[in-house]
Formats: structure tokens, C-alpha cells, sequence
């Protein structure tokens, strides 16, 4: 049997890629900060401590050997330094870490973006992107010195079941009650990620010959503008509410910017996944229409409240564009 450690378990995507790998006949061990207890069962090892302190990673982690390592829970270089110290390494096949789409530079246009388009600074998502970015270099690094086994995946926006960002949740709540979406007036396109082909695409890369060295755009490659995402919402839902399109005119005016009434960023985040195709690793094949099925019967059944966001200005809109 396979060994497995997982850093993170507790939360959206560590937590649906433990209970996947479970799932597979993996051993399964997770390491969080031990805040939350688990709700579901199978782990070999609840490992608890503080990611950033040497001595608890140390303490925890430097006597146990693992086949694969799935970093869910790293944000930046001194992340994935200090884990990379202190793991022993003697039967590692690969270590996966979950990177972003964020790491790249702004493209002007709505072309797909590959993997070797430039990274670096992108005003949009700030210090995220970046950190995620010198982490990657961090680890690219590891693998041309010391061929450290590493794979890594640069997600879109991941949605699904038990999402703890206030996404999808968000529009399930205001179509239900009746109320209107206020919406960013723009033709932007972007992509989505169902959790569940997330996490098959982390595993068949963990276990892929192609992949070991390389980093890879994952997301499902339909792309969808705001209007289309909400139409889909109220597909889903089979209930209307009005739009509120809200122009680049009105939040100049009113000094708005979109995440002050809307939960994503109003730029393209669209990008190639030929690499993924190329390689045979599993391309994601859940459609935005049915993924969001899914999360809106888990929505229904599990009735979410506890979405914290900084959407503040929806009301003050509303009261001005309706």
C-alpha cells in the first residue's frame, strides 16, 4: 500500500483529495493545524502542528517516509522550504504542489495561456500569485540540482462541494431568496474546476512518468462570461433573478472595484491545457452545468452559513442601479 501524506485535510481541497485518496486504498496521512476536527474517516494519521515552525514539521514529519506528498496547504517560498528540508526522501516518488493560475503575468488579449507564458507580478491577484511563483521557482530549483521529484498544478477557480470560499454559495443564497446579482458589466472570460476532477487529475500526475519535472495549467476548458456563469446558476437552480450590470463608468464614479460585489476578480483566467492532453494526464470532463448540479444539491442538503466576504458595496449598488 501506498504511503501517502497530505499537508492540509480539513478544508475544501486537502480535504476532498484525502478523502479521494482514501478512497483509492491509499494510507493517508494529513498534517493541519489541528483546529478542526475531521468528519470523516480513514486517515492513518492526523499529524498536528505549525507548517512554519521547523521544530513542529521536524517533530512530526522527519521520521516518517511517504511515497507521494500532496502540498494542498503551501503559499510561498519559506512554505515548501522548510517542509523540503525536513522530509525524508528515501521512497518519494513525488511530491505534487497545488500552485495557481495567478502566477502569471496579465495578457492583453483573451488567448489561452500556457504554461510557459511569463510569470511574475500580476497587479490582479498580487502577493498570492507572486508567492505562489517563488515557490514554484524554489522547487524548480530542488528538481535541476538535486532531482527532487516534483509535479506542479496551476488551477483556475476550483468550485465543488464543501467550497469554503463564498463562491457558488453566494449566487445558490441570492437566486433563492429572490434577490438580484449585481454583476461586473464585461465580456470576460474565464474557467472553472470541479473539485473531483481536481483531484484526479494531482493523482494521475503524482503517478505519471511524463510529469515528473513539469507544471501543468489545470482547469476544464470551457470558458464562460459572468452573464453566462449566472444564466447557468439559474438553470441549475430553475429560478430567475434580475442582473445588475454594473460598468466601468459607474465604479470609477462610485471609486468601486468589482470584488466590493462580486466573488471573483473581473479579468480573463483562461488557459491552455494541451500540456495535460500531451502528457495523458487526466483532463478534467465535469461540465460547468453539471458540476454546479452537484454543489447545488450538496448546498441544499448541508444548508452552508458560515461564508465570511468582503462584498460590501452590493446593497449600496443596488440601491442605485435597480
Amino acid at each position: 500500500m501506498k504511503k501517502v501524506l497530505v499537508m492540509g485535510g480539513t478544508e475544501f481541497v486537502s480535504k476532498s483529495l484525502a478523502k479521494y485518496l482514501i478512497s483509492k486504498a491509499y494510507e493517508v496521512d494529513i498534517f493541519t493545524r489541528g483546529r478542526k476536527k475531521l468528519d470523516y474517516l480513514g486517515v492513518k494519521n492526523h499529524l498536528t502542528g505549525d507548517r512554519h515552525s521547523i521544530k513542529d514539521l521536524k517533530e512530526k514529519l522527519s521520521d516518517r517516509k511517504y511515497n507521494y506528498i500532496f502540498d494542498i496547504s503551501a503559499y510561498t517560498k519559506k512554505d515548501v522550504e522548510l517542509l523540503t528540508k525536513i522530509i525524508n526522501k528515501e521512497e518519494l516518488e513525488r511530491y505534487v504542489f497545488c500552485s495557481s493560475g495567478a502566477v502569471y503575468l496579465p495578457k492583453p488579449n483573451q488567448e489561452l495561456i500556457s504554461e510557459d507564458y511569463p510569470r511574475g507580478t500580476n497587479p490582479h491577484w498580487g502577493e498570492y500569485g507572486l508567492a505562489k511563483a517563488k515557490a514554484e521557482d524554489y522547487l524548480f530549483k530542488l528538481y535541476k540540482e538535486e532531482k527532487f521529484p516534483i509535479t506542479i498544478f496551476r488551477p483556475t477557480y476550483i468550485y465543488g462541494e464543501e467550497n469554503n470560499l463564498y463562491r457558488e454559495a453566494y449566487f445558490f443564497d441570492r437566486v433563492l431568496k429572490g434577490q438580484p446579482i449585481p454583476i461586473p458589466d464585461a465580456k470576460k472570460k474565464v474557467q472553472f474546476i470541479y473539485i473531483w476532477d481536481l483531484v484526479k487529475s494531482f493523482e494521475e500526475g503524482a503517478l505519471s512518468e511524463n510529469s515528473l519535472g513539469k507544471t501543468y495549467n489545470l482547469t476544464h476548458p470551457e470558458t464562460i462570461t459572468w452573464e453566462g456563469l449566472i444564466n447557468k446558476i439559474m438553470e441549475v437552480t430553475r429560478k430567475e433573478v434580475n442582473l445588475i450590470k454594473v460598468d466601468k463608468e459607474f465604479r470609477k464614479q462610485f471609486k468601486i472595484v468589482s470584488k466590493d460585489f462580486f466573488p471573483f476578480r473581473n479579468i480573463n483566467f483562461i488557459l491552455s491545457t494541451e500540456s495535460l492532453k500531451e502528457d495523458e494526464i487526466y483532463l478534467p470532463a465535469t461540465s460547468l452545468e453539471e458540476g454546479l448540479k452537484r454543489s447545488y444539491l450538496w448546498y441544499l442538503k448541508e444548508s452552508p452559513n458560515q461564508y465570511s466576504h468582503s462584498m460590501t458595496k452590493i446593497d449600496f449598488i443596488l440601491d442605485k442601479l435597480e
